[in-house]
Formats: structure tokens, C-alpha cells, sequence
């Protein structure tokens, strides 16, 4: 049996062939105009998490974002960086402080939070972070910090941000593929075996997605949304994730320390200003005192300046103070 085929013109070829690629273009279209605005974070592949270690002691990593943007919250960032470090003070766990802003700097690393000293110099590092200059160096780069990071062997770095990369690269320049860069610099960590999670400060949808573009897509086990208020509450949970313990294990932040050599030294160095103004008002007072008069009788004065009322006496009977037997001659009529 003959099977007969439609004849096709050119015409019939052109119209046929147009119709998928126009629809592709018009898919595209419609694609772009609806998840355009959203970070390439969210087409690009991320490496698996690595596990919670679930024991202690642990090697901890806080990446403290510095940029301009955090300035508005940045003192309860360091609170709650201060009190976390004080979660693992009885595990003999290590921690390392790492921030950023346009490029990334290693605060301390590897500090045995167990010992008393070690703990509080640390702390007193933290306290002293401020937020970096918006003109300067006030960017946001994850992945300068995430690359600082690598070399400290951490369990966990926990990436403490408002979600807004803009810098990234070396030399370091701003676009729209930090976020991409930032990936790639998990990824390093994670296969590494460093589980990466983020803590967002009040972070819209967009700053979530970058978030988990950066850490994994499981809200509440790799990154975590919360405002200041939660802050510590959040990283008191991944401390205890990281240890295997319920929050309620571990310690409660340690009250402050009353500083008794910063306030001795004071009170010595004020007794010391003390001293030598007493001491040179000592000696002024000393410069201006009057002589003592002379001692002796001439003139009817005493040593103490007072006046000799017997040598007036003897006066007014005539007699000279210095030879009291002899009598002044009297006056001829």
C-alpha cells in the first residue's frame, strides 16, 4: 500500500520550524520578567552540607559581617558573639573570629575558650569590632570571609550577616556574581568537611534566598532568619546542633567580670597625682614664709616680735638698756 506524504513547500518549512523557537523565546521572556530579579544563587548547584559534628569539643568559626549596612545592629552582634563564646567555655572548644566588610581579616584563631584568660582577651577583641567605613571599606564580601576561613580546620563556620554580598574577587570589585563567588567558597569549606551555616538579621526574601544559595535550602538547619532580639538565641542553637547537647546544656553567658586591676591601677596612679600636688603645694607655701625675726633685745623686741615692757620701764626711769647701773644725766633747769 502506497503511503502518500504531504507535499511541504519551503513556506510550510519555515512556518513549522518557527513555531518552537518562537515559544522558547516567549518562555525565556516570561522567565526572566518573573524570576529575573531573584540572585543566580538559586540556579547554581550547592555542595551538600556536611552533618552537625554532634560533639564537643568543637573548632568554631563566627564570620562577623562589618559592612556599613550593619550598623544599625552591630552592638547586639557583638553581645551575642561574646555570650556564644561563653556557651563553649566548659568544653574546652576552640574559636576563631573572622571579619569582613570589602575584604576579610582573621581576628584570632583557635582560642581555648576554657581558659579564663584566653576567653576574656578574646572577648575584649570582640568588644572592640566596629563597623567598617561605607566609603572605604564597607562592602559586604562572603566570600573573602569563607576563604579566610578554610585554612582554621573548622567543624562550623556560622556566617552572621544581613544578607546583602556586593563584593567579591581578587582584586576585589562589586556585581551582581558575589553572591556566585560566595558559593564556590562553601563549597571549598564544605567539602572540607565544615559544615557552613548562616545566621540572617532581619532579612527579606531576597537576602534568604542568598543566604541559602551560600549555606543549603533547609531554613532552620542551614540557615536561620531571625531579627536581634533572637540573635542569641539562634547561635546558642547552633552551638548546641554543633555539640549535641539541648540548648538548656550550655552554660549561660558569663556575667560580667569587674575589672580589679584596671580599677587598682587607677586608684594608684590618682594617689600618686595626689601626692605630688600635695607635695609641690607643700613647697610653695614653704617658699613664701616669713624669716624669723633675730634673736636678741635691741630695740625692745624679742625674738617672737614682741615688745619688752621692763626695757620700756627702765626707759622711762632713765636708764640705758645696755648699762642698767648708770643713770642718764638730767635735764638742767
Amino acid at each position: 500500500m502506497a503511503i502518500h506524504l504531504p507535499k511541504l513547500t519551503a513556506s510550510s518549512v519555515g512556518a513549522t520550524s518557527s513555531r518552537p523557537r518562537r515559544g522558547a523565546v516567549i518562555c525565556t521572556v516570561v522567565f526572566w520578567s518573573v524570576f529575573g530579579q531573584y540572585p543566580f544563587a538559586m540556579a547554581q548547584e550547592v555542595e551538600a552540607n556536611p552533618p552537625w559534628p554532634a560533639h564537643c569539643p568543637l573548632r568554631l568559626g563566627l564570620l562577623i559581617d562589618q559592612s556599613s549596612s550593619m550598623q544599625p545592629r552591630f552592638g547586639q552582634v557583638r553581645e551575642a558573639a561574646s555570650n556564644v563564646v561563653d556557651a563553649l567555655r566548659d568544653k574546652r572548644s576552640e574559636v576563631s573570629i573572622i571579619g569582613f566588610g570589602t575584604d576579610a581579616q582573621v581576628i584570632r584563631s583557635g582560642v581555648d575558650v576554657s581558659d579564663d584568660d584566653s576567653r576574656h582577651q578574646l572577648k575584649d577583641q570582640i568588644e572592640d569590632l566596629s563597623v567598617r567605613d561605607g566609603s572605604n571599606d564597607g562592602a559586604t564580601n562572603w566570600e573573602a570571609a569563607l576563604l579566610a576561613a578554610k585554612g582554621l580546620g573548622l567543624d562550623v563556620a556560622v556566617l552572621v550577616t544581613d544578607g546583602l554580598p556586593n563584593a567579591y574577587g581578587n582584586p576585589v570589585q562589586q556585581g551582581d556574581q558575589a553572591v556566585s563567588a560566595a558559593i564556590a567558597a562553601a563549597d571549598q569549606l564544605k567539602t572540607g568537611h565544615t559544615r557552613v551555616a548562616g545566621v540572617g538579621i532581619d532579612l527579606d526574601q531576597d537576602g534568604a534566598r542568598n543566604l541559602a544559595g551560600v549555606t543549603g535550602p533547609n531554613a532552620g538547619q542551614d540557615y536561620f532568619v531571625t531579627d536581634t532580639t533572637g540573635l542569641l538565641r539562634q547561635l546558642y542553637g547552633i552551638v548546641a546542633s554543633s555539640c549535641g547537647v539541648v540548648i538548656g546544656a550550655l552554660p549561660q553567658p558569663e556575667p560580667p567580670v569587674f575589672p580589679w586591676t584596671e580599677v587598682l591601677l587607677g586608684l594608684l596612679g590618682a594617689l600618686l597625682v595626689l601626692a605630688a600636688v600635695a607635695y609641690g603645694l607643700h613647697r610653695r607655701r614653704g617658699g613664701t614664709r616669713t624669716r624669723p625675726v633675730p634673736t636678741g633685745t635691741s630695740g625692745g623686741v624679742t625674738n617672737h616680735g614682741r615688745i619688752d615692757h621692763s626695757d620700756l620701764a627702765e626707759r622711762v626711769r632713765g636708764i640705758r638698756p645696755d648699762d642698767q647701773n648708770t643713770r642718764l644725766p638730767k635735764d638742767q633747769p
